[in-house]
Formats: C-alpha cells, sequence, structure tokens
C-alpha cells in the first residue's frame, strides 16, 4: 500500500491541531474568565503544534530526499527493467515504513497532549470547586463575624482582662476591654484632616510610617483632657471619613500546663528543613533547642526595663523542631514576665518589619479584641503575601472570639490532646480552621531544658510549619485550601466550631 507524504503531513500538521483543539476545548469552558487555566491550556496547544510542524518538516524533507533516491534508481538501472522494479519495491517500502513511523510519532504527540489538557481541566474544575468553596466559607464567616460582634455587647469575656496593662491607668471601651488612655489612633488621615483636628484641639502624639504595608499610623490625644471613649467620638464627628479606633491592649494567648518540672537532659527531635518563619510574641533566649537557628530578633516593647521570653523561647523551639532554620522573632510585649500585654500599635510595627523581610508566615499567640485599625492592616499583610497562622484562644468554649485568630484573613488554629480530645480551655466558634497537638506538648523551657506545655498557642507553630512548607511549592490560596483538605475530620462530620477542618498530623 503506498501512503502519500502529503497526506501524512496534512494529518500530522492540520488533523493533530484540530483533535488538540477539540480536546482544549472543555478546558477552555471549565476556565472561564480564569486567564491563568487559559494561558496554561493555550501554551500546550501551542507546543503541541510546534511539535507537528516539526514532525511535517520532517516528513517534507523525507519526501524530497526520496524524489531524489527515485531518480537515481532510474538513471542507474535504465537498461535493467528487474533490478530497477526491485530497487523502486524496496525503496517504497522504506517509504511506507517511515511514514508509518510518523503517524505513530505524532499519535504519540497527541496523546501526551490529551493528557496535559486532562490536567488542566482536572486543574480547572478543582480551583472552580475550590472558589466555590471559599465564596461559601467566606459568607458563613462574614455572618459569623456579624453575629460574633452581636456577641459582644452582652458579653463578660472582657473581665478577665480588666487587670491588663494597669501600670499604664488603662481607659475602657464600651465593652470593658482596656484602652490606651486618653488617646486613640487613625489610619492613613489626610493632612486636611489633620489639621481639622488639631484645630478642635487634638494633639498628634506620634507618627509611625508603615513603608512595607504602604500606610501610615498617627497616635492622637483629646482635647482637654477627654478619656479615651470621648476622644474617639469626637473624632468621628471632627472626620466622618477617617478611620479611628481605640488604641486596644492584648494580653500574652497561653497557659503551661503547671507542675510539670524541667526535664534537662531532654531534647527535641528536629525535622529536616529550611523554613523562614516569622513569630510575633515575647523575646527569646539562647537554649540548646534553637542550636543552629538563625534568629533575627527585634523589640517592639516600647523600651520595657525587661522582656518576657519564657513564651517565645517555647514557640520558637517549636517552630525549629519543625524545620525552621531562620525565625524572625518580634517581641511586643511588656510588663510582668507572669502578666506580659502590649498593644495595637506595637503589633502593626511588628507586621511592618514582618512584611519588609518577605516572611511568608507569621506565627502569632496573643489576643484581645477587635480593632478596625488592626482588621486593615492584618488585611493588608495578607494581601502581600504574607500568611497569619493564630492561636483561637484559651478563653474556654463559651468566650467570645480571640482576635486576631477569628479575622477571616486570619488562620485559627485550636489544640488537641494526644487522644485527639480538644484542650478544656480552648475557645470555640465559626472562626476554628484547623487543630493541631497543644496539649502536654514539649517545648524549650527559658530556664532550661525541655518542659511541657498546654494551650492553643503551643498547637499554632505546627501549622505555621504546614504552610511554610506548603508554599514552597504553591501559592496562598492553594495553600489554605490543601490545609483544609487534609485536616482529619473530628468531631461532628464536616467543619465544626470546635475542631474547624480537623487535625493536621
Amino acid at each position: 500500500m503506498r501512503i502519500s507524504a502529503s497526506s501524512t503531513r496534512h494529518w500530522i500538521a492540520a488533523g493533530l491541531c484540530a483533535y488538540a483543539l477539540a480536546l482544549a476545548a472543555p478546558v477552555f469552558a471549565e476556565s472561564g474568565s480564569d486567564g491563568e487555566v487559559e494561558d496554561r491550556a493555550t501554551e500546550s496547544l501551542d507546543r503541541a503544534e510546534r511539535d507537528a510542524d516539526r514532525a511535517a518538516e520532517r516528513v517534507a524533507e523525507d519526501e524530497v530526499r526520496a524524489v531524489e533516491e527515485r531518480e537515481q534508481i532510474f538513471e542507474d538501472n535504465a537498461e535493467d527493467a528487474d533490478r530497477l522494479e526491485r530497487e523502486l519495491a524496496d525503496l517504497e517500502e522504506e517509504r511506507t515504513s517511515e511514514l508509518r513511523e510518523a503517524q505513530e510519532a505524532a499519535a504519540d504527540i497527541a496523546e501526551d497532549l490529551a493528557e496535559d489538557l486532562a490536567k488542566e481541566e482536572e486543574d480547572a474544575a478543582e480551583d472552580a470547586a475550590d472558589q466555590a468553596e471559599d465564596d461559601a466559607e467566606d459568607a458563613a464567616d462574614e455572618a459569623a463575624e456579624d453575629a460574633d460582634e452581636d456577641q459582644w455587647a452582652s458579653s463578660g469575656s472582657s473581665a478577665e482582662m480588666r487587670d491588663l496593662a494597669a501600670d499604664e491607668r488603662p481607659d475602657f471601651d464600651d465593652s470593658g476591654y482596656p484602652v490606651r488612655r486618653g488617646e486613640i489612633v487613625g489610619l492613613d488621615l489626610s493632612q486636611s484632616a489633620l489639621a481639622a483636628l488639631q484645630v478642635r484641639g487634638f494633639t498628634i502624639i506620634a507618627q509611625s510610617d508603615l513603608p512595607a504595608l504602604g500606610s501610615t499610623i498617627y497616635r492622637l490625644g483629646g482635647p482637654d483632657g477627654l478619656d479615651a471613649g470621648a476622644t474617639l467620638t469626637a473624632a468621628r464627628v471632627v472626620e466622618p471619613e477617617g478611620l479611628f479606633d481605640y488604641t486596644h491592649y492584648y494580653g500574652a494567648q497561653y497557659q503551661t500546663s503547671g507542675g510539670n518540672e524541667s526535664d534537662v537532659a531532654a531534647t527535641l527531635p528536629r525535622r529536616t528543613g529550611s523554613l523562614t518563619l516569622g513569630m510575633i510574641d515575647t523575646g527569646v533566649v539562647d537554649h540548646p533547642a534553637l542550636r543552629g537557628v538563625n534568629i533575627e530578633e527585634r523589640d517592639f516593647g516600647r523600651g520595657a526595663a525587661s522582656v518576657p521570653t519564657g513564651h517565645g523561647t517555647a514557640i520558637a523551639s517549636i517552630l525549629a523542631s519543625e524545620g525552621s532554620n531562620h525565625i524572625y522573632a518580634a517581641n511586643v510585649f511588656r510588663g510582668r514576665a507572669d502578666a506580659p500585654f502590649t498593644s495595637a500599635d506595637a503589633i502593626i510595627d511588628a507586621l511592618n518589619w514582618m512584611v519588609a523581610n518577605r516572611v511568608p508566615v507569621v506565627n502569632m499567640s496573643l489576643s484581645g479584641p477587635r480593632n478596625i485599625i488592626l482588621d486593615r492592616l492584618i488585611a493588608q499583610v495578607v494581601g502581600r503575601g504574607t500568611l497569619i497562622v493564630a492561636a483561637a484562644g484559651n478563653g474556654g468554649p463559651s468566650a467570645s472570639p480571640a482576635y486576631p485568630a477569628a479575622l477571616s484573613s486570619v488562620i485559627a488554629v485550636t489544640a488537641v490532646d494526644a487522644n485527639d480530645r480538644v484542650y478544656r480551655y480552648a475557645n470555640q466558634g465559626r472562626y476554628i480552621t484547623v487543630a493541631a497537638m497543644g496539649v502536654d506538648q514539649p517545648a524549650a523551657d527559658a530556664a532550661g531544658g525541655i518542659s511541657r506545655f498546654d494551650g492553643t498557642s503551643y498547637a499554632t507553630p505546627h501549622i505555621a510549619a504546614w504552610m511554610a512548607r506548603c508554599l514552597d511549592s504553591s501559592n496562598a490560596g492553594r495553600c489554605v485550601r490543601s490545609l483544609r483538605r487534609h485536616a482529619r475530620d473530628l468531631g461532628e462530620p464536616g467543619y465544626d466550631p470546635v475542631y474547624g477542618h480537623g487535625l493536621i498530623e
């Protein structure tokens, strides 16, 4: 059977591309307006077309060579008809074999393309499903946050923070949370707004530029010695379009298990890795569990005479055990070692430092009330590619949501014990993302050796490290979705307010 070179060339160059377009159609249909998916499918088509063109060029070259060989056979065997017929038959058999091989090669190209496009279609479908899940969860989060705000009015959870920062003689907001006395904070105020406030008796106590976040914070004192509440009300009257809030105080979010003595000889196992992670916590001391870890420290504790170090040292050691060899450690706390506290402005400065250093994931173990300035800046932090993983809180099952963990842009972590039971003092609510080991958790003791600790903050570094490992090969959105998919369901089937999506092991 004679196979036409021109028909083979057409089959390769035109037929293959038509087949490729047919395969690509469901991918484009699935992708909709997703330019990234469409671009990937287009790249696969372009690659297939280039392969087909090269195959067609080879067939054309073979055809020219065959014509030349036929002419040479006629010239060499003009006087020997039998030999002429045999050599022509051999040439035709050789050409038939080559053209069949070309067809098989083209079929392999088509098969590879089909696999590529099928994978793109699968990815597009998965992305669409994930996006739908995200949209549904975002709606649920918004509804939960609205409900949380309503709960605040009747909540008594601020009572446990009543004595926080007592040395700074705080005022209190309408819900009873302590705030810096006689002042408020404003975000990105215009010069005209600042002038109007000053005319009405406000003073600019300090201006803090946040270059990594593209914002500026202003600490404002009220006129005529007003307390913080009256100052906030007056500022919103003078500049209704301005963004103002209290300078809230926040507490360290942890408890120790109590009664467990340090084991001086014990060591923490260390997972192989080279993760870069950030932590906004207390200070960190030198400890054998942190040997070989590059720790870059910065103090945002507002010049405190002594920096608390117990909690931060323990958290840093868990991050190191999870494979972190580079930790950005921001101390934001001041006050007594047994009752450290911080304020919103210190947290904001620490976040700006993390973003400036392009830290991929920040571990936070503090809690307090919701603050709209901090809300806005945390959204900017996440929008610039730095994920925040925060302890869900240790106020108990009936406690109000702990912030910043309860923000929808933050990954909130609760704690379980070795038997997968939730920590008895862990907060519960629709904002919980996942659970991790955080009860009887071994970690470095700042006084020496290894002790065991309880609390949601000791579960948080496990998830921060998990996210950092994921980010080595994927983007933030996919890593958040992957975290949910990898969680082992605990408690009620599906998502629940105790364990969130489940346990990450």
